[in-house]
């Protein structure tokens, strides 16, 4: 197959996927220059639209129509050259005006329609002109999700929150995950004596881009806080940005970050957790391997990666029976599920897995073993492929009546 790519990095959550698929198709990527290389594929670059000024909805609306300009400039040189399929990241604006310029298959990614991430916590609403901004945002995606022919979503609960029409174009697939061998205990302790963190104490982790509410940043303080009463020895690392990106919880705090906030409404000294930046991937990995289990309270998301790169290091994890969760984990096998709120029981299976070595042990290998099994870049360039080949086989009435509708 002769597939066009369109991502908004040249290094990006689809790079792997594109890495093993390119070894029997031929890949065209089209994205932005200055973001990583990507060996092996002809390059087009184009520039994202970014609009700063106006309303919210208009920022919104403009940034996301100004990409899609961009890249169907970009690709305008291609016209008259044929492509098998066409793959692109929906919520971006990548693949709207697509059919303006070819008449390939359109395959579109989509990990939320809108704004699920920004409401996801009730404490914290989102003001009128968000919620404004997130409904245009949202009828943008909606009219491209319904002009592709085949659409791809990482999970069920992804799939659940789009609109109901185009629930038989959707294909279900999560991204690829590097899985290497498991590491043994001497190979862990390694690792921490490396990064500098303790060598023996028991090591909670929480690891995310950024430390907002949505991604329960004060639900897992506040399981710090007990863990430590229950275990006095234990130590706790936190790996991301003190930034919002996705939620609404700034308007209540004003200049107080949301990493302040949890920690002072929790009564945590920032000096009792170790805190690290967002590191270079290969650091970030073994940090995850590093520590004995990693918690996840996410309150809503498509697709966490962090979590799916510790299920690859052998990681147990603690997590939330939200979102896509309880599709990949079984309570008790592979990981550990809480109701998103229950700090106790957070922080109770957080103790088992730090004290109880013949679990943690238990689980980390059946969390490697789902890994290696459903999420490989290898097992994901398959489901991608199934789905390229899918849509490259639709006749051509089929385009044109998505082209019309």
């Amino acid at each position: 197959m002769k597939i066009l790519a369109i991502a908004l990095a040249r290094h990006s959550q689809f790079s792997g996927i594109f890495d093993v698929l390119r070894r029997k198709h031929e890949i065209t990527l089209v994205a932005p220059d200055g973001t990583g290389e990507a060996p092996g594929l002809r390059s087009i670059p184009f520039t994202p639209a970014r609009v700063t000024s106006g309303s919210r909805s208009e920022r919104a609306v403009g940034s996301f129509l100004g990409t899609a300009r961009a890249v169907a400039s970009a690709i305008e040189p291609l016209r008259g050259e044929r492509f098998d399929v066409v793959f692109g990241q929906v919520s971006f604006g990548c693949t709207h005006e697509i059919r303006r310029v070819l008449g390939a298959p359109v395959v579109s990614h989509v990990e939320l329609p809108g704004r699920e991430m920004a409401t996801a916590r009730p404490e914290f609403p989102p003001s009128r002109e968000d919620i404004e901004a997130g409904e245009a945002h949202r009828a943008l995606v909606d009219q491209s999700l319904r002009a592709s022919d085949l659409i791809i979503t990482p999970s069920r609960h992804a799939a659940g929150l789009l609109p109901r029409d185009v629930a038989p174009r959707v294909r279900v697939g999560m991204e690829g995950f590097r899985v290497g061998p498991l590491r043994d205990a001497a190979e862990r302790r390694a690792l921490r004596q490396r990064h500098g963190l303790p060598a023996d104490a028991p090591l909670l982790g929480y690891f995310g881009r950024t430390l907002e509410a949505m991604r329960g940043f004060d639900v897992f303080v506040q399981a710090a806080r007990e863990v430590r009463r229950a275990l006095p020895g234990a130590e706790f690392l936190v790996v991301g940005e003190p930034v919002t990106h996705y939620g609404s919880e700034q308007a209540a705090l004003g200049r107080e970050s949301f990493k302040d906030f949890a920690l002072r409404t929790a009564g945590v000294a920032e000096h009792e957790l170790m805190f690290r930046r967002i590191q270079p991937f290969p650091v970030y990995r073994e940090l995850l391997a590093a520590v004995d289990a990693a918690v996840f309270p996410i309150f809503e998301s498509a697709g966490h990666w962090s979590f799916f790169d510790s299920l690859a290091e052998g990681t147990p994890t603690v997590a939330a029976r939200r979102a896509f969760f309880p599709e990949v984990i079984r309570d008790g096998h592979n990981g550990l599920l809480c109701d998103v709120r229950d700090v106790a029981n957070f922080a109770a299976r957080s103790v088992a897995l730090l004290t109880i070595p013949g679990l943690r042990a238990r689980i980390g290998r059946a969390a490697w073993e789902t890994a290696r099994r459903d999420f490989t870049e290898e097992r994901a360039a398959a489901r991608y492929e199934a789905v390229f080949e899918e849509a490259a086989r639709l006749p051509a009435y089929a385009l044109t009546a998505r082209a019309a509708g």
